[in-house]
C-alpha cells in the first residue's frame, strides 16, 4: 500500500485546497480577486457633496457641479405655478429648464448640421406661447435635435394675448408672455442648427394695433428704436445668430412677404384660411398658389404645408403632390370651450420631410400625433 496522502492546506477565504506552495494562504481565484488583502493604494477621491467617486483633482462630481452643490429635488409647486405671471426672462428660462430637464444655465452654441446631401426639415406648428404644451415641445426637441438640418416655425410662436381685441378668458401680461417666448427661442437656438420663423396672424397683432393708433411720425420713431420693425418677434430674433425670419421678395416691387417660405420644391406658410370641412383649406390654398405663382415669383411646388388650422393631415394630391396640415403644440384655450359651435378639435403634433438637392422624398414625409390616449 502507498503512503497516505497528506491533506493540503485550505484557502482562508473560500476553503478550497491550496497549491503545494508553502507560502500560499489563498487560492488563485481569491488572490486575484484581492479578497481579504488590504489595499495599499490611496483611497479614491469622492465628491464632497454627494460622495460619488470623482477624478483625482475634482472636488465635486459633474452633477453637483452643474447644480452648484444643490442636491435638493425641485419642488412640485414650481411646475404648478407655470401659468402665473413671471417677472422676467430669467425666471421663465429657469422654469423652462425645469420642464425639459436642462441643468446648465449658460446658453450653448447652436449644434452643427448633419453631414450629407440629404436634409431633414422639421416643422414646429402653432405654439401660441405662453399657452404652449411644454411636454410636447420637449419631446419634439428630444426626437429631432440630432437629426434635423433645420427647424421651421410655421407661425404664431407668440399668442399676443395681451393685444387681442377678442373676449379674454385669462389675465396674461405682455412681460409674462414675452418671457416665455424668449426662453423658448433660446432653447430652439441651442438645439437646432438653423431656425426659420414664419410670421403668423397672432405674431403681427402688435403691429396692427400700433398702425391703428399711432401717427406716421410715431411709427417712424418706434421703428427707429427697434431697428426698422414693428414686430417684437422679428426684433427678438436678432439676439440669436441661427434664427431668421422668413422673407420672400416679390419680383418687380419693393414688397416682401414674411408669412410663408419656400425650401426646394416645398412651400410652407401661415395663411389666414380655415374650414370646418377637412381638407378644404388645403385645397383652397393649392388653388390660390396656382393663381398667383407668376405674380409672386413662385415655382410649382410638390409639397404644400399649411399652418394656422391646428389640424393634422397628409393628403396625396394630383399626380405627384402632397398637401399637409401640420397640427399645433398649444393647449386648449378658453374661447374653444364656449357654447358657440364652430371649428374642429385641434390636433397636437408636428410633421417633417427630407430633401436631396431641393427635391422632396415623398416617402420621407411624416407626422407624429400626440393624441389624448398617448
Amino acid at each position: 500500500m502507498g503512503r497516505p496522502r497528506k491533506p493540503r492546506r485550505q484557502c482562508v477565504e473560500c476553503g478550497k485546497e491550496l497549491s503545494t506552495n508553502p507560502n500560499a494562504k489563498r487560492c488563485g481565484d481569491c488572490y486575484f480577486a484581492r479578497k481579504g488583502i488590504p489595499s495599499k493604494a490611496r483611497p479614491k477621491p469622492t465628491c464632497e457633496v454627494c460622495g460619488k467617486e470623482v477624478s483625482k483633482r475634482a472636488k465635486k462630481c459633474i452633477d453637483c457641479w452643474d447644480n452648484r452643490g444643490s442636491r435638493k429635488e425641485k419642488p412640485e409647486e414650481e411646475k404648478r405655478t407655470y401659468r402665473e405671471p413671471l417677472a422676467d426672462y430669467e425666471e421663465a428660462r429657469r422654469i423652462w429648464s425645469l420642464e425639459i430637464g436642462r441643468k446648465n444655465e449658460k446658453l450653448k452654441k447652436p449644434p452643427k448640421a448633419p453631414k450629407g446631401r440629404r436634409q431633414r426639415y422639421v416643422v414646429l406648428p402653432d405654439v401660441h406661447a405662453p399657452f404652449h404644451d411644454t411636454a410636447v415641445i420637449a419631446d419634439i426637441i428630444k426626437r429631432e435635435k440630432d437629426k434635423a438640418s433645420k427647424l421651421i416655425c410655421i407661425g404664431d410662436i407668440s399668442d399676443a394675448y395681451s393685444f387681442s381685441t377678442f373676449l379674454k378668458y385669462d389675465r396674461v401680461t405682455f412681460s409674462d408672455e414675452w418671457a416665455h417666448v424668449t426662453a423658448l427661442l433660446a432653447t430652439l437656438s441651442e438645439n437646432f442648427p438653423e431656425v426659420e420663423i414664419i410670421i403668423g396672424n397672432h405674431d403681427e397683432r402688435l403691429e396692427k394695433r400700433l398702425r391703428n393708433h399711432l401717427t406716421e411720425d410715431m411709427i417712424d420713431a418706434v421703428m427707429y428704436m427697434t431697428g426698422g420693425t414693428l414686430c417684437p418677434l422679428t426684433a427678438l430674433t436678432k439676439q440669436f445668430e441661427n434664427i431668421t425670419i422668413a422673407r420672400h421678395e416679390v419680383p418687380g416691387t419693393t414688397h416682401t412677404v414674411d408669412w410663408f417660405t419656400t425650401i426646394g420644391d416645398a412651400w410652407l406658410g401661415h395663411p389666414q384660411k380655415f374650414s370646418r370641412v377637412p381638407g378644404n383649406a388645403l385645397r383652397a390654398l393649392e388653388d390660390w398658389l396656382l393663381d398667383v405663382e407668376s405674380s409672386l415669383g413662385l415655382d410649382r411646388f410638390r409639397v404644400i404645408v399649411l399652418g394656422h388650422t391646428h389640424q393634422l393631415a397628409l393628403i396625396p394630391w394630383r399626380s405627384n403632390s402632397m398637401l399637409v396640415e401640420c397640427g399645433c403644440v398649444c393647449r386648449t384655450q378658453g374661447y374653444q370651450l364656449s357654447p358657440r359651435l364652430g371649428g374642429r378639435p385641434q390636433k397636437k403634433g408636428y410633421v417633417w420631410f427630407e430633401q436631396v438637392d431641393g427635391i422632396t422624398d415623398m416617402n420621407s414625409i411624416g407626422m407624429h400625433w400626440y393624441s389624448d390616449v398617448e
